[in-house]
């Protein structure tokens, strides 16, 4: 165990949030609710009627946690992923910076 890194995400990201870490199926859209943790997010998910509810300690779906340890007490939180338009966002994000290093580079 060790060698999984969460996803880079901040406060207002979008995520996909899963209620059962066995069977991730039909996700409810969330939003990252506070500061991540090294290896756990708190996400608000939209519950309909309800409004927002806070899932807290919630782990990515592929964190090798979910095999690797006995993580019965951890299923109640649900699983996250990325939601596809902010793992996109992250990408242009990393090369708008690689071009502007280019760009003051030539500059230079």
């Amino acid at each position: 165990m060790g060698s999984f890194v969460q996803p880079q995400l901040g406060v207002g990201d979008r995520v996909l949030y899963y209620s059962n870490p066995d069977n991730p199926k039909n996700p409810s859209m969330g939003f990252v609710a506070s500061r991540p943790g090294v290896s756990t997010i708190s996400i608000l998910v939209f519950a309909g009627d309800a409004g927002f509810i806070t899932k807290p300690s919630v782990r990515h779906k592929d964190d090798p946690f979910w095999s690797e340890t006995e993580s019965s007490g951890w299923k109640k939180w649900g699983c996250y992923e990325q939601h596809p338009e902010s793992r996109m966002l992250s990408e242009v994000k990393g090369l708008l910076t690689k071009a502007k290093v280019q760009a003051a580079k030539k500059a230079s």
